[in-house]
């Protein structure tokens, strides 16, 4: 069967696309290499009775109108309010609901063909005052695990990183299964367990992807969700893209640097002296002595001595992720190096940065480490290989000044757009990952429907 789009992987853009476009009459078919979709948005049993999201306690706010579009409500997707994970401010909020909507307004307009060759112009983006501004004085990330330094120009964009959304009753993995729901309601077709091996084309047209059990799946336009790296240097051969594109590719530069410890405790701490009880609500932020002293060990390749860390007491908001007075906690840890400069993750250096992360969860809430049943750490190869996030980055790419907003990923393309005609970028690379939840999705299912409307994907 011959399909009009399809898209790579199963997570809440990928999802949002097909249910964007199958609710428009297109016929799209996911492709998720994992049993399940959700990606980022999933949740699993670490321990018996004990549940967690392995990625995130809350990923980035879902757009309102496309909350309602998708009827998330109605699908049991219930949003408890979560105090910010970093420094949120009117003016980011500001800027990011304006990037939104200007790349939606971008991904609608057709553009002319030979986007890498010669670049459309393009009025100034909301927000590109903040390339000039740093984070100095800073003494945590702007976002969960995201690896910044504070005294670089343009570090400001990272206020831009996804608002918190709320955690999700019931755990992240409700919301990709309502997400789901919603595509598979309007007609879009969900294939689990197929692993995209390489996206083919003759001449410059699309004709679908390859799969790793050696079939393929024919299509007019493809959207990936994988990161830039990823879709570019993996699924095409070395010698079928332009060298320009394998350069910029290439040099586009990555910032993994998050592990998380998923803990299970036989009793809920004790809140701390002089601490009202919505601090157990709260991600507890646990600061370096210097943000900057951790962002240069993590490009040194090292470890920091005290990484940023968020501590979370996620059955405070949701008690069912533990059996009955039990609990659930988790620490992020910032600046963490996919591969550290003296070798792989072995045991002992597991075992360490485990330590760490107690430690920072006994500084947030004192009694918490004679309460452990068990704990499990996820470093950033961990995460690559679950979810093929490219050297565990789960935000697709630095969140700098040549990285962000309309350089993001490629200039000129328009956030979504690719190089190659009939692919599309939707997921942490593209220009909206970063800000929102299932926006990037939506606003490459827009730019597909704009093409097939103009006679371009054929």
């Amino acid at each position: 069967m011959r399909y009009d789009v399809c898209i790579i992987g199963g997570g809440a853009e990928g999802l949002a696309a097909a249910a964007w476009l199958a609710r428009r009459g297109l016929k799209p078919v996911v492709a998720e290499r994992n049993a399940a979709c959700g990606g980022r948005c999933s949740t699993r049993e670490f321990h018996p009775g004990f549940k967690a999201s392995p990625f995130a306690d809350e990923l980035a706010a879902i757009p309102a109108d496309i909350f309602r579009a998708f009827d998330l409500a109605r699908r049991g997707v219930v949003l408890a309010p979560a105090a910010p994970c970093g420094s949120p401010s009117a003016e980011a909020d500001a800027i990011r609901s304006a990037v939104i909507k200007r790349a939606m307004e971008d991904a609608a307009r057709v553009l002319p063909r030979g986007l890498f060759a010669k670049p459309v112009p393009s009025r100034p983006w909301p927000g590109e005052e903040l390339a000039a501004r740093t984070l100095a004085g800073a003494t945590r990330m702007p976002m969960s695990g995201t690896v910044c330094d504070p005294t670089l120009s343009g570090s400001a964009l990272a206020m831009l990183a996804g608002a918190p959304g709320g955690m999700a009753a019931g755990g992240l993995g409700r919301l990709g299964a309502a997400l789901r729901s919603a595509a598979e309601e309007t007609g879009a077709e969900i294939s689990c367990g197929l692993e995209v091996t390489d996206i083919r084309r003759k001449g410059r047209r699309i004709l679908g992807v390859g799969l790793a059990d050696g079939s393929e799946i024919a299509a007019r336009a493809v959207i990936s969700t994988l990161d830039l790296k990823r879709t570019f240097l993996s699924l095409f051969a070395w010698n079928e893209l332009p060298r320009e594109l394998v350069e910029r590719v290439a040099a586009f530069r990555l910032a993994p640097g998050t592990a998380r410890l998923l803990v299970a405790l036989e009793a809920p701490p004790d809140l701390p002296t002089g601490r009202g009880a919505e601090y157990l609500r709260e991600p507890i932020h646990v600061a370096p002595v210097s943000l900057e002293d951790a962002t240069l060990a993590w490009r040194s390749a090292a470890v920091p001595e005290h990484p940023p860390a968020i501590v979370r007491l996620v059955t405070a908001v949701d008690p069912f992720l533990a059996p009955g007075g039990a609990a659930t906690l988790t620490v992020t840890l910032g600046a963490i190096p996919h591969a550290p400069f003296d070798g792989a993750w072995t045991k002992e250096k597991r075992d360490r940065l485990r330590d760490m992360a107690l430690a920072a969860a006994e500084t947030a809430l004192p009694g918490t480490g004679e309460r452990v049943k068990y704990a499990e750490l996820l470093v950033p190869p961990d995460m690559e290989s679950m979810i093929g996030a490219t050297e565990g980055d789960l935000m697709g790419g630095e969140l700098s000044a040549s990285q962000m907003l309309g350089f993001r990923p490629f200039p000129q393309c328009h956030g979504t757009r690719t190089p190659v005609e009939g692919l599309y970028l939707a997921g942490p690379s593209s220009a909206l990952g970063p800000l929102a939840t299932c926006a990037s999705g939506v606003a490459a299912a827009t730019a597909v429907l704009a093409d097939f409307a103009a006679g371009r994907l054929k």
